[in-house]
Order: structure tokens, then C-alpha cells, then sequence
């Protein structure tokens, strides 16, 4: 996905006309551009990777979201390459995903107590739950445990063939309502450079 914040179509035409005060021109816009898209970044991670778009567990994508420079006028709002969050990115873009098993039938996903209460799996997988069992109720596949001959069943685990995902469009809205700031920025910069 690409955002483009374009100058207008006079710009290097007025740029070349200014010659030696035209790299200062350049060079104040690649400073601009450099905070905004840092301010952009900032706006996605706290803005827009929590609530009910996006629940966040660990923070962790939200921290590899970065803005840099990819060369002179050229900003970049997004998640580095090689990042430790690579798997998981394109959560930040509109694009959706099915998931299914690598190894197993069923994809094992916690529930229930299954859960801490910051949303992280209690147990790596079913095999961990010591007298758990096996419970096929209202069409779907349970894994859980009761405690005692009456006691009542706690689901741990539900298990499911495939888990269809959307992604948030995150890095799209929070880049987009960050385009007056960013403009603001490139905007100041020339005033400072060429007064």
C-alpha cells in the first residue's frame, strides 16, 4: 500500500528557477517530510492499533510501526524490513487472510479460561491441560475440563478448520488523517529555510 503526498505540478519547474535557493527548497521538504511521517507513525501506533479495530496484546506491532526517508522526498509510514513483526504487518492494511493448520487438522484456538486476562494463552495447546477432554456441542469442537462428577465444563480451547481475518486499514487511516500535519510540517520548514 502507498500513500503519496505529491507537490504541485509546478514545483520543480519553481525549484530549477530558484537554483542555488532550490536545494534549500528540496532540502527543507525532506525535512518536513522526515518529521511528518514520524508524526504520521506516532498518530497510526496510538491512535489506531487499539479498541475495536485492533485489540492489542503485546505492543508489540505497534512499536515496529516507523516512520523514515527512503531518499529525498521520498517518506515511508510502516512497519521496516526483517522486522520481528513481519508475520503479522499486513494486519495494518485492508488485505484479509484464511488461516488454516500447518501439521494438524484443527487449528487450536484458547477461549474461555484458556485465556490470562491480557488475552495470552494460558496453555500452548490441549495436550498441556492435564484431565482435559474432548466435547462436540452445537456443531462445533471443544477442549476443556470439569472439575468433579457434577461440576460444570470450562471450555479452554475451541478448535476449527480455518479462521478467516481482516485486516485493520490501521496504517491507511492513521496515515491519511495525518496528512495536514504532515503538509504543516513541509510547510514550516520552508518558511525557516527561505524566510
Amino acid at each position: 500500500m502507498m500513500i503519496q503526498l505529491q507537490m504541485g505540478p509546478n514545483f520543480v519547474k519553481a525549484v530549477d528557477e530558484l537554483s542555488s535557493m532550490g536545494t534549500a527548497v528540496i532540502e527543507a521538504c525532506s525535512e518536513g517530510l522526515a518529521v511528518g511521517v514520524k508524526t504520521a507513525a506516532s498518530n497510526v501506533s496510538k491512535n489506531y492499533l487499539s479498541g475495536q479495530s485492533l485489540k492489542r496484546r503485546t505492543g508489540a506491532l505497534a512499536r515496529a510501526v516507523d516512520g523514515w526517508l527512503a531518499g529525498p522526498l521520498d517518506g515511508v509510514v510502516g512497519v521496516r524490513p526483517n522486522a520481528a513483526v513481519d508475520k503479522y504487518k499486513w494486519l495494518l492494511t485492508d488485505e484479509s487472510r484464511t488461516i488454516t493448520p500447518k501439521k494438524a487438522k484443527f487449528l487450536t484456538i484458547p477461549i474461555g479460561e484458556g485465556l490470562t486476562g491480557a488475552g495470552v494463552a494460558r496453555y500452548k495447546s490441549p495436550r498441556d491441560v492435564p484431565g482435559g477432554f474432548f466435547v462436540k456441542t452445537g456443531g462445533k469442537l471443544l477442549f476443556g475440563y470439569k472439575k468433579g462428577k457434577r461440576g460444570k465444563f470450562r471450555p479452554l480451547f475451541v478448535l476449527v478448520k480455518s479462521v478467516f481475518v481482516q485486516g485493520s486499514g490501521a496504517l491507511y487511516d492513521g496515515v491519511t488523517d495525518s496528512l495536514d500535519d504532515i503538509s504543516g510540517e513541509i510547510e514550516a520548514r520552508i518558511d525557516r529555510k527561505v524566510g
